[in-house]
């Protein structure tokens, strides 16, 4: 299930705001009080707290059992099972097992809560939203003694709400004198910030520092998060390589801030990983394109069990990939890397150049751009040239994503730059098409009269290469 909430920090003795303004007409507000407690669970290097994780084994009511929660852009998605038992049920101990690094997975603290919590529902019964008024202990995992005690307010949308009422929820609840809470989590305040070895970056705020840290983290967020999602059969390979192309953009385009030879250690296991995940992403995009262009050509070009022989062969393929993938991840260099990304989510290695004002990444911006575009110029009709174009693009577009917070100029940049990535992109998976249908046609997998539509999308893919090519030289 999707979860997509606010928290906000309040004194002990702060008033809960009239609620029943907020409900719909026929609308109706329950109120229940609950009694949650909370063993939480980590390794040692902290592995899943510093990435937004969290992993707990829960005892009250209907919510007992284990949950997984996991960051999902400004939501969480978390994965439940009513297992009662105190062993970790097998499928979440496989959906964190690339996180774990090889470490152990202990309890780390014990959180009790009385919650009273607000129900807005529709004339129809239908949860809008939940409002949560969280009185909180914590304390060491066995939960004999509490050390910490504060108070919070949590507001979840329901399925029947929309984030229009989260934005009125939050109005409402800052006016009557709440603030935002500065913890992610219940467990990040008990146990404070999260770090592998004991310390966290000390970046000056609005520096070019700040920016390239940001930005890193939220990357690695991703990665963690998605290494979860494909153990547990989410979709979630190309978000993934999208973020390793992220991150190795960033150590390239702002070389001058990070120390060299942690840098290049990272980018060298991330294009490892990156070679991988795209044998599996590459069959995915051609398995889709080419049963789009199937179904749009004319009857009469469409001979034999063309879709059905194309489509057995890529996904043969793409499971010899995936396979591949899963040995990978499963492995020690893997696990090496998360370890990498561990410390580079909490302090990356920064040298003095990220001491400069924020503004001063604007160059950075400017120089890849700069290369890009050069780059396009020379490239003329020679397809290995604009593959490199493209490339060379991207990394302009993700330079410009991350200065975007310092100048807003940089979101024109970014628009524009995608815009030109996404027409050289179209024009290597037409290339990249025309070659895998000239090879396929030349096997025993495809009959006779297959080869014949195969050679009709080979023409047309052929043919799109070309117009894209020539529009880039009229332009």
């Amino acid at each position: 299930m999707t979860e997509q909430e606010d928290k906000f920090e309040v004194d002990p003795a702060w008033a809960m705001p009239q609620l029943t303004e907020m409900l719909p007409d026929g609308g109706r507000l329950d109120q229940q009080t609950r009694k949650l407690e909370n063993t939480y669970f980590d390794t040692p290097g902290a592995g899943l707290r510093l990435f937004g994780i969290t992993l707990r084994r829960r005892i009250g009511g209907s919510e007992t059992g284990w949950q997984l929660k996991i960051p999902s852009g400004t939501a969480r998605t978390e994965l439940q099972s009513r297992s009662r038992t105190k062993t970790l049920p097998a499928a979440l101990e496989h959906g964190v097992e690339g996180l774990r690094a090889g470490e152990s997975l202990d309890a780390v603290a014990a959180i009790k809560t009385t919650r009273t919590a607000y129900r807005l529902l529709n004339a129809d019964g239908d949860l809008i939203l939940e409002i949560a008024d969280d009185q909180v202990e914590s304390g060491p995992p066995d939960g004999k003694s509490m050390l910490h005690s504060w108070r919070e307010i949590e507001v979840e949308l329901g399925p029947a709400g929309n984030t229009k009422d989260l934005k009125r929820a939050r109005k409402l609840l800052l006016a009557a004198g709440a603030s935002p809470n500065t913890s992610k989590t219940k467990l990040d305040r008990a146990l404070g910030p999260a770090s592998p070895d004991g310390k966290v970056a000390a970046v000056k705020p609005g520096t070019v520092g700040e920016l390239v840290t940001t930005y890193i983290a939220t990357q690695c967020e991703v990665l963690a998060s998605n290494d979860v999602g494909m153990r547990t059969n989410m979709p979630a390979v190309h978000k993934t390589r999208v973020a390793v192309r992220r991150l190795r953009s960033t150590l390239r385009m702002f070389a001058k801030v990070f120390k060299a030879s942690p840098a290049e250690e990272l980018d060298q296991e991330l294009s490892w990983y990156a070679d991988v995940l795209g044998e599996v992403r590459d069959r995915d995009i051609l398995s889709n394109r080419l049963t789009k262009q199937i179904a749009e050509l004319p009857p009469d070009q469409v001979r034999g069990p063309i879709e059905a022989e194309i489509t057995k062969k890529l996904a043969e393929d793409r499971q010899d990939a995936l396979n591949r993938l899963t040995e990978a991840m499963g492995s020690p260099r893997y696990s090496h890397l998360v370890q990498l990304l561990r410390g580079w989510r909490t302090a990356p290695p920064l040298t003095r150049a990220a001491d400069k004002k924020a503004k001063a990444a604007v160059k950075y911006v400017d120089k890849a751009m700069r290369k890009a575009e050069k780059r396009l110029r020379k490239a003329d009709d020679d397809i290995e040239q604009l593959h490199r174009s493209r490339k060379a693009m991207k990394r302009a577009r993700y330079a410009a994503e991350l200065v975007a917070p310092a100048d807003k100029g940089m979101k024109a940049i970014a628009r524009d730059a995608e815009e030109m990535q996404t027409l050289l992109g179209e024009h290597q998976d037409a290339v990249i098409s025309a070659r895998f249908l000239a090879e396929i046609s030349s096997t025993d997998g495809i009959s006779e009269s297959g080869g014949f539509t195969c050679g009709v999308l080979m023409a047309q893919e052929l043919q799109r290469a070309a117009q894209i090519r020539e529009s880039l030289q009229m332009s």
